[in-house]
């Protein structure tokens, strides 16, 4: 009992929002299915059931969607703020110091051991991210594709293929407007952090920090 207290006390962060994750993801395939089979009965079709629907392009296309807008969002915060500023944000190197992050300082290259020291695992995060980001990128695309022939076969139009799904104003729409969501979010996220606080959050400069403190601050 202890050790899972302990355990729930060390990893509650990761775990409300892995709960969170899969709560909205069964809400998502049963609103999904319900109005899936909507669709369908108003087209005289029979409805599917529950765990046909989840292999539908029209659910995948609708997670993978925002899974790709999502690890692109926070993937571009990585790698950018290893080059870019913006002073006085939570979340951005000092513009008055030179080089990079003490964290990625040749100091920090001596004192690590084995491959830790290599430039793959000192760069492991954005590559990370790069991978997911191109892993979920594909199966939008063809979740994408089979949704849009789902959507087509309804009104007896010929499918397309995913290489001309990809070229399609149709793709390119759905996706950009995700793109469009996750910067958004993100540039408010930076802005914000300038002037504002949240007591007791890593995630915010300290609550007597200058509007001008970059950074570190919060530490």
């Amino acid at each position: 009992m202890k050790r899972s207290l302990e355990f729930l006390h060390d990893h509650g962060l990761l775990l409300i929002f892995i709960f969170l994750f899969v709560a909205f993801l069964i809400g998502q395939a049963i609103a999904g299915s319900l109005a899936f089979n909507e669709t369908r009965a108003a087209h005289g079709l029979v409805s599917v059931g529950y765990w046909s629907y989840i292999k539908t392009g029209n659910f995948l296309q609708g997670v993978f969607a925002n899974w790709q807008a999502a690890i692109l969002q926070l993937g571009s915060l990585i790698i950018f703020s290893v080059f870019l500023r913006a002073r006085g944000a939570a979340h951005s190197i000092d513009p008055k110091k030179r080089g990079h992050a003490g964290r990625s300082s040749t100091h920090s290259k001596k004192t690590a051991s084995g491959w830790r020291a290599g430039w793959v695992y000192r760069n492991s995060l954005s590559l990370a991210f790069v991978a997911l980001f191109l892993v979920t990128f594909v199966l939008h695309l063809y979740s994408g594709a089979a949704a849009y022939n789902e959507q087509r076969a309804l009104t007896h139009q010929a499918p397309l293929t995913v290489a001309a799904f990809s070229v399609s104003s149709k793709f390119w729409f759905s996706t950009l407007q995700t793109w469009e969501a996750e910067y958004m979010a993100i540039a408010l996220y930076i802005f914000l952090t300038i002037f504002l606080r949240q007591e007791g959050s890593p995630e915010s400069k300290r609550v007597d920090a200058k509007d001008t403190d970059t950074g570190k601050t919060n530490e």
